[in-house]
């Protein structure tokens, strides 16, 4: 890795194609610096015509990323290399580069992502934490996203378990950066457990709300499967969901966001939904888990029926999950 990967890396109006071509044709950040957006698109086959290009202000961006990793300890991996976690490499539009701080090998483990809300139960709670630890006793490696809520007690669970290696967050921001900062001893305590925390983002770079949806990308590539443990409607947990499908991954929902405690939670997300006078109330209104479920997603009641429906036949779970599914209505 140089330092004119990381710029191209930060080139947002290119795609994983066309950054890997551009750095086949250029080795320098002078040669980097010269270029038109116009050079570019000449160069990549497109030209962007709405694309923001401010070339000084890359090479600024990229100087200072390039200190942050040197005075944080912040690696670098390539699409291009080996160690990039083989699962995100099949995926479409995979990043450029990931940065991350920790243990690259945790992600060689088998990975299964959690995701859920912020606004939880002390049900969904308990659910994300011992589906976590039970995975990572089990050798997984816990992917998450570090926020609030069901994201911090997937972490938790994990990190109970004692196991090395056992969790990796990924951030929606440059990694020299914690978000949310509540989340910083939850951080530091994922390293000193020999887990990982990465980004697509270089360092420096800010959390921005379009950030946290391509972070969901990565959150699901990296698993063959995702549970999604309690998600109301609208959820961006259920972002992660899409994702998952669109990527060809298994997907579960936990028991734990529909019992009376979740379901209220969720109840009240409707009602606000209901009384928006949004555009897309209603659109979001019907992005619900129960749509999901309607559509065949399994209901899983813990970490050891998760295995249990990895090994029965595609489909055999329907039945039971739309009898599910009519318990929470």
């Amino acid at each position: 890795m140089e330092i004119i990967d990381i710029a191209i890396s930060s080139i947002s109006f290119l795609t994983l194609r066309e950054k890997v071509l551009l750095r086949k044709n250029i080795d320098s950040l002078d040669n980097l610096v010269i270029l038109s957006k116009s050079d570019i698109g000449e160069i990549v086959g497109r030209v962007s015509k709405n694309a923001l290009w401010n070339p000084g202000e890359t090479i600024l961006l990229s100087e200072r990323s390039w200190k942050l990793m040197d005075s944080l300890r912040i690696n670098g991996v390539m699409y291009s290399e080996s160690s990039y976690p083989a699962l995100l490499r099949e995926t479409v539009n995979a990043p450029y580069m990931l940065f991350y701080r920790g243990n690259l090998d945790a992600l060689n483990k088998k990975c299964i992502s959690l995701v859920g809300t912020r606004y939880i139960s002390k049900d969904s709670a308990e659910g994300a934490y011992k589906f976590a630890r039970d995975a990572a006793l089990n050798d997984y490696c816990v992917v998450s996203g570090l926020a609030n809520g069901i994201d911090s007690f997937a972490h938790k669970g994990a990190l109970a378990s004692r196991i090395k290696s056992s969790t990796a967050a990924v951030l929606p921001c440059g990694i020299d950066t914690i978000v949310p900062g509540g989340n910083k001893k939850l951080s530091e305590a994922i390293l000193q457990n020999d887990g990982i925390i990465l980004s697509e983002y270089i360092p420096g770079c800010p959390a921005e709300s379009w950030r946290f949806v391509q972070r969901n990308r990565i959150i699901a590539a990296l698993s063959p499967a995702t549970v999604v443990i309690h998600a109301p409607p609208a959820s961006g947990a259920l972002i992660t969901a899409d994702f998952a499908l669109d990527f060809n991954r298994d997907l579960f929902f936990h028991s734990s966001g529909f019992t009376e405690a979740s379901m209220l939670i969720s109840n009240e997300r409707k009602k606000r939904l209901l009384a928006s006078t949004a555009k897309n109330a209603q659109q979001k209104l019907e992005k619900s888990p129960e749509k999901y479920i309607e559509d065949g997603a399994p209901i899983v009641e813990s970490f050891q029926d998760f295995v249990k429906a990895l090994s029965e036949e595609p489909g055999s779970r329907i039945s039971k999950t739309k009898l599910q599914a009519e318990l929470f209505d």
